[in-house]
């Protein structure tokens, strides 16, 4: 039994690690059940496993936190998603979509979203298996260091990745570790690995440019700000809009000679969408950034695009693409503004 502040075991924190698998690994450093871990801090009052705390840690659990294993305030914090605001989303929220965030949709302590990612490469070369943050970000549809899609649910059984669980209800001894599945046993390691595919070279390079960006501090993002993601998320929402009808998605597809991918079309995010239809958005999406004011002009010319779409719902679109924007808002003079260029 746990006794006195600190604990015996405080493990640091892994490269890019989830504030809740750091406390799945600093349970079991402890030999203690995750479910008596939480219990002793906070006995019947709170419980941090029925809430998303990777994306909003509240202050009770990061103070114990700190006090037990002897971690800084910062240490903790930068465990989680709040760390991507600025970056990905222009500030934080306790409710609602956050933009580029996978949700999990907490209930009770089950989740009932697939927001939980992996790389089994990832996991079966980690001497200690653990979960990433960029793994909760919706633009991560593959590990940019192996090149292999990622898993959004279980292999074996199709249930979201819950990594807490693997000791509810079961002995110490029997329980299961964060990498094998809380309710089927497999083992996320051996999931097939599965090569991610792009139309071209260049598109690829750009793809894992972007994802890489994010591991980098802010101050190294360069054209990877708030601003281009805000944009990117915007594109990605105008092809899936029933005002659209696919033109914009089917206009790019042609361009890059792929066959068309039906998308549900809707007010749905691209966070909600599933891993196939996020990786086709994404694709089309990072096209348009590439060289954003000819292939929208491109598009719009092509009736693929109208002007009303591009500010739809965009409350914080940056300067620049107001600018862009603004030239498609009259045919006529839109036309002979991009001859004159």
């Amino acid at each position: 039994m746990l006794s006195g502040k600190v604990w015996p075991a405080h493990p640091k924190p892994l490269p890019d690690e989830l504030l809740s698998s750091w406390i799945v690994r600093v349970a079991e450093a402890n030999a203690i059940k995750l479910q008596t871990l939480s219990w002793m801090l906070f006995g019947n009052r709170l419980s941090p496993w029925n809430r998303d705390i990777d994306r909003n840690a509240p202050q009770w659990l990061i103070d114990a936190l700190c006090e037990h294993t002897g971690s800084s305030y910062w240490e903790v914090f930068r465990m989680t998603l709040v760390t991507y605001g600025g970056r990905l989303y222009p500030h934080r929220q306790a409710v609602g979509q956050l933009r580029w965030i996978l949700p999990i949709r907490s209930y009770g302590m089950r989740h009932r979203a697939f927001g939980q990612q992996f790389c089994p490469e990832c996991l079966a070369r980690d001497a200690v298996p653990y979960f990433r943050k960029q793994w909760r970000v919706a633009c991560f549809t593959y590990c940019p260091e192996h090149h292999v899609d990622l898993w959004d649910a279980c292999p074996g059984c199709g249930l979201p990745i819950v990594g807490f669980r693997g000791d509810f209800g079961r002995e110490l001894k029997n329980a299961r570790p964060m990498h094998v599945c809380y309710s089927c046993g497999y083992d996320f390691r051996e999931a097939p690995r599965k090569s991610v595919s792009f139309p071209n070279e260049e598109l690829h390079q750009l793809f894992d440019r972007m994802l890489l960006s994010l591991s980098a501090p802010a101050s190294q993002a360069g054209q990877y700000d708030l601003g281009y993601y805000a944009v990117m998320h915007q594109f990605c929402r105008v092809m899936g809009m029933r005002q659209n009808r696919g033109r914009l998605q089917r206009f790019i597809e042609e361009q890059l000679d792929l066959p068309h991918f039906s998308l549900q079309q809707g007010r749905i995010s691209i966070e909600q969408r599933s891993h196939g239809e996020r990786h086709r958005l994404m694709l089309c999406a990072l096209w348009l950034m590439a060289d954003v004011r000819r292939r929208l002009e491109s598009a719009w010319l092509s009736k693929a695009l109208r002007y009303n779409l591009m500010l739809r719902d965009f409350d914080d679109a940056p300067e620049w693409y107001l600018l862009l924007a603004e030239r498609f808002s009259d045919w006529r003079k839109g036309v002979v503004a991009f001859k004159n260029d």
